[in-house]
């Protein structure tokens, strides 16, 4: 079983733009990166996941993972009803604040069908 994801991407309606957050242990540190910049692309190189909570709706866990053709890919998943729902996101360069808010309305339809 995975351990949660330390690092956490969620929208802030104070700053009117995603923050991260990364924890360790009892201290939090919010990181002054921009998502879609090219400090975005050499933080997902650093980590192996991170939650991802959409500014309109809808929330997964990002998980990097590595496969048989090569190379690292992201997959989203999350918990719904007792089943475990999976999504891919893509590689690294595919990781766009739209891209992840694409997944996380996805996944939000798929978790709460009678919405």
């Amino acid at each position: 079983m995975h351990k949660p994801a330390s690092h956490r991407v969620s929208w802030s309606e104070y700053w009117g733009r995603y923050q991260i957050k990364t924890i360790q242990g009892r201290i939090t540190r919010w990181r002054g990166i921009i998502l879609d910049t090219w400090e975005w692309f050499v933080w997902l190189q650093e980590i192996p996941s991170f939650h991802f909570q959409a500014k309109d709706n809808g929330h997964f866990t990002a998980r990097k993972e590595t496969r048989k053709r090569g190379g690292a890919y992201w997959i989203a998943y999350r918990h719904s009803g007792g089943q475990l729902l999976k999504k891919y996101i893509g590689p690294q360069a595919q990781v766009t604040i739209a891209r992840l808010e694409e997944i996380a309305g996805e996944l939000e339809r798929k978790a709460r069908p009678e919405a």
